[in-house]
């Protein structure tokens, strides 16, 4: 027979091995669930990382509609030039004019000349539409452009290729002509339409004259649209 004290030794064997299996399986239960863990950042968006997003195929912005400027020069000069850049808008400086691609009209009272042909070296002309209203004219006219040549401008002053009419006596006004259109092939080779629309600063009362104004549509992408 086991005596007392052999048997607490066997008790407490018992015990110890029992207390050391349940260590065990404590920390191998920790082991797995450990293990299950993601590593940093696996498995997660990074704060760099962008989203993949499709997208469809690109809608082009519709081309801006072009619209009529409308100004008046002042061409009270009866001995220099007053010039005018469609590119610009608006009546320019130009010192050497012979040598200048900086402006395509020039005015002097009632005389229209043109940068090309002998006025000037750029590719400027003309062509103009009779019986012909500004806002039906869609598209620049291909070819057809006259210049200033040496015995005349292309745009004729008091004649049938002018833009103007003369009422002699005893009025003596000078009056556009209406449904009459002029296409312009400017300096660098872009195309404008003018409608001329007055020769007096006060139209309405005819005072004051040699202020020349005229409405314009200037296409400057190489185009001939005018819409």
């Amino acid at each position: 027979m086991l005596n007392r004290k052999n048997l607490l030794s066997l008790v407490i064997r018992h015990i110890s091995i029992g207390l050391m299996a349940l260590i065990m399986i404590v920390l191998i239960s920790c082991g797995t669930e450990i293990s299950e863990e993601p590593d940093s950042g696996e498995g997660l968006l990074k704060e760099t990382d962008q989203p993949i997003v499709e997208t469809g195929s690109e809608t082009e912005t519709p081309a801006e509609k072009l619209s009529s400027s409308t100004i008046t020069v002042d061409a009270t000069n009866q001995e220099n030039w007053t010039y005018f850049s469609f590119g610009q808008g608006k009546v320019v400086e130009i010192p050497n004019a012979d040598v200048s691609k900086d402006w395509d009209l020039a005015f002097q009272r009632t005389k229209v000349k043109i940068n090309g042909g002998v006025s000037g070296p750029g590719s400027g002309g003309v062509v103009m539409l009779t019986e012909t209203k500004f806002d039906s004219i869609k598209e620049a006219v291909a070819d057809g452009y006259e210049k200033d040549t040496a015995d005349t401008l292309a745009i004729v002053p008091q004649s049938k290729k002018g833009w103007y009419v003369y009422t002699g006596v005893p009025t003596h006004w000078v009056l556009p002509i209406e449904d009459r259109t002029f296409v312009f092939k400017t300096a660098t080779g872009s195309f404008a339409k003018v409608q001329f629309l007055g020769y007096y600063k006060d139209n309405k009362a005819k005072k004051d004259p040699a202020f020349v104004t005229f409405k314009f549509v200037f296409q400057g992408d190489g185009s001939r649209n005018f819409q």
